[in-house]
């Protein structure tokens, strides 16, 4: 498979301030290289890299670039479908 295209600086300034800060918030807690340290990974899933993204977890990719319905977050965010994330409850759309 083709490496990932770089982002866009549009690309780059959505991510940062739409996306990271609700993967920060919500899912690094049990989806990160700290949650690891703290043996508290879940699923094998990091999204604290884009790496971790798109390598994914127990489920399979977290995201497939240019194809956001083949990967497992964001339907796992939508409680759309087996996974749902965060477990404590849907967030908002």
């Amino acid at each position: 498979a083709d490496p990932p295209k770089p982002l866009t600086p549009a690309e780059t300034e959505f991510f940062e301030k739409r996306i990271r800060p609700v993967l920060t918030e919500h899912c690094a807690g049990c989806h990160s290289a700290g949650a690891e340290k703290a043996k508290k990974l879940k699923g094998g899933l990091y999204v604290d890299t884009r790496a971790g993204l798109l390598t994914g977890g127990d489920s399979g990719p977290a995201v497939v670039p240019g194809k956001p319905a083949e990967g497992t977050l964001l339907a796992s965010l939508k409680y759309d479908g087996d996974l749902k994330m965060p477990p404590k409850g849907k967030l908002p759309d």
